[in-house]
């Protein structure tokens, strides 16, 4: 049996739909419906109209019903498509030498930046990761973002890059927010790697990835190419 639910009078509605699927969003385009209620099928939207009379039929349907006391608008929610909201420690020195010029390269050469939360995150528990991703996931949620994307690539070695994905996994029960993984392990040479380039990405490619896989942890590889990380020669045959 279907469990409907309504909620409503929603003050404004944008239901985003018939919209271009990139460049600029003008004004006269955007359909800004009034007055709305929305009714929904085991937690699925089903209808969308005028509050006044789809609150009727949701009484028929023996809804769950939701009035709102306040004005409020409605619109689907926002996906970050590129986050790094899972790591350990604080990049608030970074953000002044930011400020002051700094690039990000030039602050990571000087042990600050990526390196320091590089090793914060190796000495993080995958509980404290964990904890730490479902308390930013619950703040972008506030603010309306209800997908997230989340990188790894605070570990930069086989362990740590698996705990990392691990913790993302794992919080993925405890918020109502879609997380979706990416394998960033190609973020940044590591500085305690025994070897070169080329041998920390085959190493990557022949033990991290099929376990990525055979855990289920991510179907998303993503790389950091740029001056002082990765060369595109370098990534191509690690992406491949």
């Amino acid at each position: 049996m279907a469990n409907f639910t309504y909620i409503g009078p929603v003050r404004e509605l944008l239901p985003m739909a018939g919209l271009p699927l990139k460049g600029a969003l003008k004004d006269n385009i955007l359909q800004v419906l009034k007055h709305q209620g929305i009714l929904m099928e085991d937690g699925l939207i089903h209808t969308i109209d005028d509050h006044d009379k789809l609150v009727i039929k949701a009484r028929q349907l023996r809804a769950d019903i939701t009035i709102l006391k306040e004005e409020v608008v409605a619109l689907p929610g926002f996906v970050d498509c590129h986050t790094h909201i899972c790591f350990s420690g604080s990049r608030a020195g970074d953000y002044a030498l930011r400020n002051a010029g700094s690039s990000y390269l030039e602050i990571a050469e000087k042990g600050g930046g990526i390196w320091d939360t590089v090793t914060k995150t190796r000495q993080a528990s995958e509980d404290e990761l964990r904890l730490g991703v479902i308390e930013r996931a619950k703040e972008h949620l506030q603010q309306g973002v209800t997908t997230l994307e989340i990188k790894s690539g605070y570990g930069l070695n086989v362990k740590d890059e698996l705990k990392m994905l691990r913790a993302i996994d794992k919080a993925r029960s405890s918020v109502p927010t879609g997380l979706i993984s990416t394998c960033l392990a190609a973020h940044i040479f590591p500085k305690d790697f025994n070897g070169t380039k080329t041998e920390y990405l085959e190493l990557l490619a022949k033990e991290l990835l099929p376990e990525i896989k055979k855990q289920g942890l991510a179907k998303r590889v993503d790389a950091f190419v740029e001056e002082g990380a990765f060369s595109r020669d370098e990534i191509l045959p690690y992406l491949k």
